[in-house]
């Protein structure tokens, strides 16, 4: 198997958390092109931070068995090239639902924020 695809799946996996990453320490600001970009999460720079630190979990977690499921087919020697297969596409699954994960869990805190209260989201 080529190390292409697995390749691609580590680059995503460092795009998506070194994004929630440096939203949620406040180092990337509000913007349109990088980061969760929910109506909510965007409407204000308070937002924008709780709702990445909420996401953070999620995608760290999604991010590190994307990682995990994308390395097995280049360390397991003897896969078939469907198992391979199979392999990548559940670290891509894994990754997806990470992602959505976290930016729900980052719209909901920033809902949180919007309205002032002080409940956890």
């Amino acid at each position: 198997m080529p190390f292409v695809v697995p390749l691609i799946v580590f680059a995503g996996c460092a795009v998506v958390f070194g994004t929630t990453l440096a939203a949620a320490r406040g180092r990337l600001g509000v913007n349109h092109v990088a980061g969760i970009r929910f109506d909510h999460v965007l409407a204000s720079p308070e937002a924008w931070q709780a709702g990445h630190r909420a996401a953070l979990v999620p995608v760290t977690v999604g991010c590190a068995l994307a990682v995990v499921t994308a390395t097995v087919p280049v360390v397991a020697r003897g896969l078939s090239e469907g198992a391979q297969g199979a392999w990548i596409v559940g670290s891509t699954i894994v990754l997806l639902v990470g992602v959505l994960g976290g930016a729900w869990r980052a719209d909901r805190a920033a809902v949180v924020v919007l309205s002032g209260s002080t409940k956890d989201a």
